[in-house]
């Protein structure tokens, strides 16, 4: 376990050059605001479930406006996940199998970069390895680490609301009885009685719906329920139909989004596991992985849209099979090699060796360039972060980093850390590392361009802009995300369909400043932004 948690944190460490990306800057702006003491869905507008929000305020308290905050927290989330990781392979497969599947979990993961870091799924898979291990622990308390369990999955309920795919996993598998299943007649049984076991059950259940009523609950007193019902539950399910209703051929279109997301390899290792198992009458051992890799692709594929980090789900369970793999080539290896030692073949011995470690190498030499270039990459980082973060290496198109670090100095330049600025477009890290406040709710304008949202929200950001008057506000280009908002216009080419919001911009502001992806305007002395009669 040592040895793999260092192995882990040499690979991750260079994740402290990460750069805060679009979704963790929202994250990052929203947890603030709570802090301030605004509310999620009335006063902060995004249309994920609430948890991700809640968690980011003890980093974001903790860690302020570090520009390598999100380095931070991913490199302690891979930590916690691939320790998780480990004793979960290390239940059925074995301490060493454990303690490669960490390391490889961790290379999986990292590999993504910034996209995947610190995203809901990754806390969501930590609290479902607490969950299981509450349960998988015996002792006594049962009924309490059942109860705890519960609050764990309900946390990861909030995170996610598809996290419910792992219930059946964390209800089951630690009590499941898989040691007969390779006799010629298969069967599953429990440990426990299941008197117990339903005892048990109800007591989990009862854990997941107090944390699922207890947010409900809190979310009605404060007054945020209206919004949250409007956002979550009548908004939101638009937004999730819509990727399979405007895909044609969906399903074939998904198989190849999952083999762009994974790759050929790591998709064949489930094929390779499961066909060694099977010859090697395994599935006593690598059941209780198969059926959790089953439930973290249930929890992926439900999201119906197959977004990178979407799949941090499922790596560490395919990180279990794949090493299942390794480990009984292995040992069909070392068992050849001794048959042949029973012979006195010594040439042959070195042989069959030399034709694993050729095996071995096979898969290493372009895994071991991405790790040299990201420690080339951190090395730049070291010396001079503010140069790296605006001219990151794997930057995503739609992320205008550097055009963002210029915002950002310009408004620290020219406005007093309590003007308020509103950013039209899709980049809320200019709040945060500004430190100006967004006057509206909606911290990125996707929920006003999208055509799954209600028209209505966008009279809302009007009003609130000629009521608030913000000092500058910033029109974003190159920025369309049709996968998301349904159209190809950038923020600055939709103001053609915003005539109310480009008619304040015009009559009330005028042109500052003018980056490459960014236009700054400010607004002008004494102009008037109310209705024109």
């Amino acid at each position: 376990m040592i040895a793999a948690l260092a192995a882990v944190v040499a690979l991750s460490l260079p994740n402290l050059q990460y750069p805060i990306g679009r979704d963790q800057a929202t994250y990052c702006v929203i947890a603030e605001s709570l802090l301030k003491g605004k509310h999620l869905y009335r006063d902060l507008w995004d249309n994920k479930p609430p948890g991700i929000f809640y968690l980011y305020i003890p980093i974001v308290k903790l860690l302020g406006r570090a520009t390598w905050l999100v380095g931070a927290a991913d490199m302690v989330c891979v930590s916690a996940a691939a320790l998780g990781t480990f004793y979960f392979c290390a239940r059925y497969l074995g301490p060493q199998a454990g303690a490669l599947a960490a390391v490889l979990y961790a290379y999986w993961h990292d590999s993504k970069g910034y996209i995947n870091a610190a995203q809901p799924e990754v806390f969501l898979l930590l609290f479902v390895f607490a969950a299981f291990f509450l349960i998988a622990r015996r002792g006594r308390y049962s009924k309490w680490r059942s109860f705890a369990a519960g609050l764990a999955l309900g946390a990861a309920f909030w995170i996610k609301y598809n996290a419910l795919a792992f219930v059946p996993l964390v209800v089951f598998l630690p009590y499941l009885d898989t040691s007969r299943l390779d006799l010629p007649s298969p069967r599953l049984a429990l440990t426990v009685p299941w008197r117990a076991w339903f005892a048990r059950a109800a007591v989990l259940l009862g854990g997941l719906a107090s944390a699922i009523a207890g947010v409900l609950g809190w979310f009605c007193l404060s007054g945020a329920w209206p919004a949250m019902r409007e956002v979550q539950f009548e908004v939101l399910p638009r937004y999730g139909a819509m990727v399979i209703q405007r895909t044609p051929h969906y399903f074939i279109w998904a198989l190849r989004e999952v083999n762009f997301n994974l790759g050929n390899w790591p998709e064949a290792g489930v094929a390779l596991a499961l066909l060694i198992a099977w010859r090697c009458r395994d599935f006593h051992r690598t059941a209780p992985i198969f059926i959790a890799a089953v439930s973290g692709f249930l929890v992926t594929a439900s999201q119906a849209r197959f977004n990178a980090y979407s799949f941090e789900t499922f790596f560490p369970f395919l990180a279990m099979l794949w090493t299942y793999v390794a480990v009984r080539v292995f040992e069909g290896f070392h068992a050849v090699s001794q048959r042949l030692a029973r012979h006195g073949w010594t040439a042959a011995r070195v042989g069959v060796w030399v034709v694993f470690i050729n095996c071995a190498y096979f898969p290493l030499p372009k895994p071991a360039m991405r790790e040299v270039e990201r420690y080339q990459g951190f090395e730049k980082w070291w010396r001079n972060p503010q140069k790296s973060y605006q001219s990151y290496w794997w930057s995503l198109g739609i992320e205008h980093l550097g055009g963002e670090f210029q915002v950002i100095h310009f408004l620290k330049d020219h406005s007093a850390p309590g003007d308020q600025v509103y950013v039209w477009g899709t980049a809320p890290l200019i709040y945060f590392l500004s430190g100006r406040e967004c006057p509206s709710r909606f911290v990125s304008n996707l929920g006003l361009i999208s055509d799954w949202t209600p028209p209505a929200w966008r009279n809302q950001l009007v009003q609130t802009l000629r009521t608030k008057q913000p000092r500058f506000i910033v029109v974003e280009r190159r920025d369309a995300i049709p996968a998301v908002s349904g159209t190809t216009l950038d923020s600055q080419e939709y103001l053609v369909r915003y005539p109310e919001f480009l008619r304040l911009l015009n009559r009330g502001y005028l042109r500052e400043k003018s980056f490459r992806y960014f236009t700054v305007y400010s607004r002008r002395n004494g102009a008037a932004l109310g209705r024109a009669s």
